[in-house]
């Protein structure tokens, strides 16, 4: 019994480690004012699901582009944390790019 026990703690800890949330780096690509501080938006990915949290709940549109240079998803969203499942992307490379009026941040994230 003892053993079965330790054989489920194991297993379960090894399921946690491969379900992780993987932040990704955004960069701001293009800024009016330089002077001006933004507060950037921040991005994760686990597994196929992509969260935004954005600072301020302002209109802000999302792009996702493939490492082909081929835009895969787009949408516009006005909300502070946004969920975004990515399930039919195919497993590879990929850039975010977040747009909100003259600001773009970017990043790259892989699914695996």
């Amino acid at each position: 019994m003892k053993k079965v026990f330790m054989l489920l703690v194991l297993l379960c800890c090894t399921l946690l480690g491969f379900a992780e949330e993987k932040p990704i780096k955004l960069e701001e690509k293009k800024r009016p004012d330089p002077r001006s501080l933004v507060q950037l938006p921040t991005a994760f990915i686990e597994d196929s699901l992509l969260t935004i949290e954005f600072p301020s709940s302002t209109t802000f549109s999302v792009l996702i582009v493939n490492n082909a240079g081929e835009e895969v998803y787009f949408n516009n969203y006005c909300s502070e944390i946004t969920f975004l499942t990515l399930s039919h992307l195919s497993m590879g490379e990929y850039t975010l790019v977040i747009k909100d009026g003259s600001y773009t941040y970017s990043g790259e994230f892989n699914i695996e």
